[in-house]
């Protein structure tokens, strides 16, 4: 289902259809009024009923449309629906955005709207072209093999997330269409196993859920067959930073947000850095190499441990100076500590992770060194586990095991094993030197490989 906020109607999938449930004119989604649909069986089935103890004390009908669409198969089943109000970085008219299986459309609205019929329009992906190989690029070049079920999202910018299952790999991997058509794959999202129901959670991060087909157990006469269904396995949230387009179009309509402790609080720290240092209010000076950050004291002891013993004021000479330098530093690296230790979150690139655990292990923030790792698992791929292995390995020794370095190093060696054939593909050079500098880690792997390629042929 897709909500459309612009008519305020739900947009469901019937099959090879898209259908409209209209609200009832009166009380539409009020809070005190319930509704379900008319229009026939498989329309009626797309609204939820609400529970008998807490019923509203009003439940009206919703009109059931069909979303008309000149020259659409009936051949094609369509399994994910998103709704764009006008202008939307696809165009300025208002428009549906679908999929099949191996193809993304779109339908501008237009033409529907006065009860004709829109022709829906390929963005990306051939629906002929059923389990190709996944190929990046730009519209009909671009290819898709299993596109999962309610596995269509919109970000912020435009861009379409989907959920591509690889059959033969048995993996499923996150698909970005960018407004004009060109597809690329996220690196370092792949989940084993088939996953589908891909949501943009509010605070950026994504969650999807894993399905199997079970074959049921129960008791069967000879000449039967019990029938296959599929069972949820469990969840999964992946630390990304998307921006549902619902949550945009929500704050546009409500104006301006109110006030914040964290927005306060981080236009205080980025006014002390103006010139001038934020006037009388900044109280002290962290030399980060050649940059100076203007700060606060309290602050700093109240949010981060290493500055609390380094400003007690029996403690340190520190307490009393007006500036101090934070050695082995990199500036822009702890020009996002900052801000986290004001607002309570910033956005790290991978490129950043490793920079950003390291000085927050070291000022004692783990927090934010578990989120930094966070981010880096999620951007390794077959080309750079191996040096996210070297390095995690070496940050385990150095701090003699356990911690968040060694849960990290756990994770990272899952992922190898996993992956063991890509990864001897994609990183030769990086495998050499993991030979070289960490030669029992690289025997652990090769073991673990191996036992698992035994299980799985067991399996078969």
């Amino acid at each position: 289902m897709a909500w459309d906020s612009y008519s305020g109607s739900v947009l469901a999938i019937d099959g090879e259809s898209i259908v409209r449930l209209i609200p009832p004119a009166e009380g539409g989604l009020d809070a005190e009024c319930a509704w379900t649909a008319r229009g026939g069986e498989e329309a009626a089935s797309t609204a939820a009923a609400a529970p008998a103890a807490a019923a509203p004390a009003a439940v009206g009908e919703a009109d059931v449309t069909t979303v008309q669409m000149e020259g659409w198969g009936a051949a094609s089943t369509i399994l994910g629906v998103a709704h764009l109000p006008p202008g939307n970085a696809w165009g300025p008219e208002e428009c549906l955005t679908f999929h099949t299986r191996t193809a993304v459309y779109r339908l501008p609205l237009s033409a529907t709207a006065s009860g004709g019929g829109a022709t829906p329009q390929l963005l990306a992906g051939q629906e002929s072209e059923r389990g190709a190989a996944r190929v990046d690029g730009s519209g009909a070049d671009a290819r898709f093999h299993h596109l999962s079920s309610a596995g269509l999202q919109v970000n912020a910018d435009g861009r379409l997330l989907l959920l591509d299952l690889d059959s033969t790999a048995d993996v499923t991997r996150l698909r970005l269409v960018a407004p004009g058509g060109t597809v690329s794959t996220v690196t370092g999202v792949e989940l084993a196993g088939r996953w589908v129901d891909l949501v943009i959670l509010p605070n950026g991060y994504l969650a999807a859920r894993e399905i199997a087909q079970v074959q049921s157990d129960g008791d069967l006469d000879e000449d039967e067959m019990a029938e296959p269904y599929w069972e949820s396995k469990r969840v999964a949230v992946i630390a990304t930073s998307f921006t549902p387009l619902a949550l945009v179009a929500t704050a546009a309509a409500a104006g301006p947000p109110p006030r914040s402790l964290p927005a306060d609080l981080g236009a205080l720290v980025e006014d002390a850095q103006q010139p001038g240092g934020g006037g009388a209010v900044a109280d002290l000076v962290i030399r980060v190499g050649e940059r100076r950050f203007h700060c606060h004291r309290a602050i700093l002891s109240a949010r981060c441990d290493y500055f609390k013993h380094r400003l007690a004021g029996d403690a340190f000479e520190d307490a009393r100076a007006a500036e101090l330098e934070l050695p082995d530093a990199d500036p822009d690296t702890f020009a996002l500590l900052l801000r986290w230790l004001y607002t309570g979150g910033a956005d790290i690139l991978p490129k950043q992770a490793r920079g950003v655990a390291e000085l927050a292990d070291r000022l004692l923030l783990p927090e934010l060194c578990a989120r930094a790792l966070d981010v880096l698992f999620a951007s390794v791929d077959a080309g750079s586990i191996v040096d996210s292995l070297l390095w995690a390995a070496g940050c385990c020794e150095a701090h003699g095991g356990g911690g968040a370095f060694d849960q990290l190093l756990l994770r990272l060696k899952r992922w190898y094993v996993e992956r063991a054939a890509e990864v001897r593909a994609a990183a030769r050079d990086s495998l050499r030197a993991l030979m070289t500098q960490q030669p029992d880690l690289m025997l652990e792997l090769m073991e673990a490989s191996e036992q698992r390629a035994v299980k799985r042929a067991r399996t078969k």
